[in-house]
């Protein structure tokens, strides 16, 4: 995430994960309109909600959720995934081997139980996973790689798009991350705030992309794709939401179903 996001001018404090879609999203806000931002990571941002009541809205993992029931969700604006471009991909070794996946990067409780039930449903399989300690990446292994990391030296070339895999099982595509928060209102401000989120960022995608500053390879993946990222949610009333929580009752993850409290 690019180190010139200090907004003070809106009172509200927004937590998100560092990874180039969430910056895009960030970036698509007037300036004016820009709240007071913290950068973390995924799996952390829940934490941060939860202890905090006070208008503060964190951008988390859609699956963050079932531990945290109570928070307000917003129904209108989040990041989905619907195509070969993704925060998360699938590297697999020239082992060949299946039983063992390293995870790497900004790992969240998305990764761990969407990439067991994936396993489960494409090959099979229940294979261990476990975070890699090793700096360099090892081509006989197996690697679950989430954020900013896949676009090193063009790594997401070699992998598969695990976004794409948990769309082809919920048959519509795949919510990654939905604004949450305790304080309902903070919520309904995050809706009025980002108004067609996905038409702002088309139309100033290169001034977007000069600032964040990744390579040209990476700019021109987000160019053809971008119509297959979603961050205006609505269009799918949700459904990609309660399609997961669906997955993970199915397969025993959680033990009941529960209404999710979106805010219009």
């Amino acid at each position: 995430m690019p180190d010139f996001f200090h907004f003070k001018e809106n009172n509200m404090k927004l937590i998100v994960p560092n990874n180039i879609f969430s910056t895009l999203l960030i970036l698509s806000l007037d300036e004016n309109k820009r709240p007071d931002l913290e950068v973390k990571e995924s799996s952390l941002i829940s934490v941060d909600i939860t202890n905090n009541n006070d208008g503060v809205v964190g951008l988390i993992p859609t699956l963050d959720i079932i531990n945290n029931r109570d928070l307000f969700v917003s129904s209108k604006v989040g990041i989905c995934f619907d195509g070969p471009l993704s925060n998360t991909y699938m590297y697999f070794g020239k082992d060949k081997k299946l039983e063992q996946f390293l995870l790497r990067g900004d790992i969240s409780i998305n990764e761990v139980v969407l990439a067991k039930i994936v396993m489960q449903e494409r090959y099979g399989i229940s294979p261990d996973f476990t975070l890699d300690t090793d700096d360099e990446i090892d081509e006989n292994k197996n690697y679950l790689i989430s954020g900013n990391s896949n676009w090193k030296n063009k790594l997401h070339e070699k992998g598969i798009s695990f976004s794409e895999q948990v769309s082809e099982l919920i048959d519509i595509p795949y919510q990654n991350f939905v604004f949450a928060s305790q304080d309902k209102k903070a919520i309904e401000e995050i809706n009025a705030m980002f108004k067609n989120p996905n038409k702002k960022i088309a139309e100033q995608l290169e001034i977007l992309l000069a600032k964040i500053n990744f390579s040209e390879d990476v700019n021109e993946l987000v160019r053809h794709e971008l119509e297959a990222i979603y961050y205006n949610t609505k269009v799918f009333e949700n459904e990609s939401v309660n399609e997961l929580l669906k997955l993970c009752y199915y397969h025993q993850i959680i033990g009941d179903m529960f209404d999710v409290k979106f805010v219009e």
